[in-house]
């Protein structure tokens, strides 16, 4: 996979040529969305995408990783130039981007315990474990019904997250999919001692749309226009393709994916 993130980002950079003095931006990324984000190499599909559109404005980027619930507060504070995988109500006093990004975010629950299915309402009853930010992300219907549980817990850490549905401190937990996975890759590399057990995959959710929050309202017009011209040059389209079916998973209307 390095191999094919070295010729992407090569193919990128023959046909989106920033100057040679290009000024570098902080970009804040969430420290627990891996693979969208991996704070261990600093690749991803976002990465790769805002460093792209980044790059065709005359822009380099810096990802600075932390906690979901930080980024605004980063932002504001001027120790980061622009935070990535937010929405309009994360922060209405930023400048926020065009859409660059769908996340797929399901229910997950040990299998066969929920046969009939679930509804959004039955989370008010159960434990339910969700990442960081999860209850302004995903609906005022949502919202309403975990702001009444008291059982309800958001984790920065999304490895904590599989930890308390393996160790029996969930009933559910609310995640993307391929970010559960490569979660649970990483706890059974652990030493941890809770261990995975098969699970089924709830929809529940329509995909999340995700931007890139600004301070600077010039700045985000130029990540638009650099994001318009990724696309319209096939940059956008070379780098999503490199990442399939990662980014299949990640876009409107996707179909949901097998257990």
């Amino acid at each position: 996979m390095r191999g094919l993130f070295a010729l992407l980002t090569g193919l990128s950079l023959l046909l989106v040529q920033p100057p040679a003095q290009a000024a570098e931006l902080r970009v804040a990324f969430g420290q627990s969305v891996a693979p969208f984000a991996d704070a261990q190499d600093g690749t991803g599909v976002e990465i790769d995408i805002i460093r792209a559109a980044l790059q065709a404005v005359g822009y380099t980027i810096r990802p600075v990783f932390m906690p979901s619930a930080r980024k605004m507060i980063a932002l504001r504070n001027g120790d980061v130039e622009a935070a990535a995988t937010l929405s309009p109500q994360d922060g209405p006093d930023a400048c926020f981007s065009e859409v660059y990004i769908h996340y797929q975010d399901f229910v997950i629950a040990p299998k066969g315990r929920y046969p009939k299915g679930l509804r959004l309402a039955d989370l008010a009853e159960l434990r339910v474990v969700a990442y960081q930010l999860a209850s302004h992300h995903l609906g005022p219907e949502f919202a309403a019904v975990v702001k009444g549980n008291p059982r309800y817990v958001e984790q920065a850490d999304q490895l904590s997250q599989l930890r308390m549905l393996f160790g029996g401190q969930a009933d559910v937990i609310v995640a993307e999919r391929h970010i559960f996975e490569h979660q649970l890759k990483r706890l059974q590399e652990s030493r941890f001692k809770e261990r995975p057990f098969a699970v089924d995959f709830i929809s529940l959710f329509k995909p999340v749309a995700y931007r890139v929050a600004f301070q600077d309202a010039q700045l985000c017009e130029q990540f638009n226009a650099g994001l318009a011209r990724i696309r319209r040059e096939g940059v956008l389209e070379r780098i999503t393709s490199a990442y399939l079916p990662l980014v299949k998973l990640a876009q409107p209307g996707a179909p949901e994916p097998r257990p």
